[in-house]
């Protein structure tokens, strides 16, 4: 007997939010019903691609029967229409981060627990399996205790000065952090104490788009740590648009990962390092990179297949952390995050 499929609708319809539709409109525990963005002529495309309804309305989809929506909007516009959705009892999947206010990720993850809906946000190394390789080294002693590592996960400067119209309401804080510091709070299964924040400025600032260059920020997790970097400014001609790895060091071993290079490298025009193919299903008519699996998981999830994974309170600690990170470096010193949290929650009381 086949499942009854979860009626799904996708809000914003960018370069990450058009791999939402393809992925429900593939799975078969799914039916996309509608599409939603601000360009009118985007969402009637991509309506006309998959055979479902369209508006620029998130309010359609409010008052619409679907059971679920994902909100892939821009990362400072995720508060309101996630509100609304929770509100109207709907499930829902929002883009990292949560949301790049701390106040209102409080607001979204206890409006989610009131309406009792299914409220997850895509962090989806959670679904790497490398990263899962390595979480289990991890659990099982492999490396012993870990007590320090490092994440890396940075750009070419061409995703803020080409790929992202909004790059100068971001920062690599906000569109970098948010996966690094998930995945090393779900690696190490604890929560970071406080963090400690360098940055540099200039470069982008003298092309139009004001954000940070680069950050390094330095987070306690008791008696281990981690640092974090990111950048905006690396250089197109790097074989990869991302320059990321991880290191972590267990008190009996160590684990590194190079998140650039899968052992495969072209070299024609220009020596690089090729990512699965994004879009597209492969040769077999198969959709099966790994970087969908958080949408198939979250209509499981609701489907009562799978318990919930990467939930609103996760979402709120790394948006807790990225602020942490923009007040380090705004006075120059070490920010505790708990204490944030907290203080932030009782001005909502």
């Amino acid at each position: 007997m086949s499942k009854d499929k979860v009626t799904v609708g996708v809000v914003g319809l960018g370069i990450w939010g058009q791999q939402h539709p393809l992925v429900y409109d593939d799975y078969d525990g799914a039916e996309l019903v509608v599409v939603c963005d601000l360009n009118e002529e985007r969402a009637r495309e991509f309506a006309s691609k998959y055979g479902c309804e369209w508006t620029t309305s998130v309010e359609d989809l409010v008052t619409s029967d679907v059971a679920a929506v994902s909100v892939a909007t821009p990362d400072y516009a995720h508060f309101e229409p996630v509100l609304a959705l929770l509100e109207a009892g709907k499930h829902v999947l929002v883009e990292k981060p949560l949301t790049t206010d701390l106040a209102e990720a409080l607001k979204l993850e206890a409006a989610a627990q009131e309406q009792g809906v299914v409220a997850m946000v895509d962090f989806h190394q959670r679904w790497n399996p490398d990263c899962m390789l390595i979480k289990e080294a991890i659990e099982s002693g492999k490396i012993g205790e870990p007590f320090m590592g490092y994440f890396r996960l940075s750009d070419a400067i061409d995703v803020a000065l080409q790929w992202l119209p909004w790059a100068g309401r971001s920062g690599p804080e906000w569109f970098l952090f948010p996966h690094t510091m998930d995945l090393a709070s779900w690696l190490l299964g604890a929560e970071p104490q406080s963090v400690f924040a360098r940055g540099h400025r200039g470069i982008l600032d003298s092309k139009g788009i004001a954000a940070w260059d680069a950050i390094q920020a330095t987070v306690s997790y008791g008696d281990a740590f981690v640092t974090f970097e990111s950048s905006w400014v690396v250089p197109n001609a790097s074989p990869s648009v991302l320059d990321a790895e991880i290191t972590l060091y267990g008190d009996s071993g160590k684990v590194a990962y190079d998140m650039d290079y899968a052992g495969l490298a072209f070299t024609a025009g220009k020596h690089e390092y090729p990512w699965v193919p994004l879009g597209v299903k492969d040769r077999y008519g198969r959709l099966n990179n790994w970087l969908y699996e958080p949408m198939r998981y979250f209509i499981d999830t609701i489907a009562g297949e799978q318990p919930l994974e990467s939930g609103f309170s996760a979402g709120v600690l790394v948006t807790a952390m990225v602020t942490a990170v923009e007040a380090s470096l705004a006075q120059g010193k070490e920010i505790n995050i708990q204490d944030l949290i907290e203080e932030t929650r009782r001005t909502l009381i």
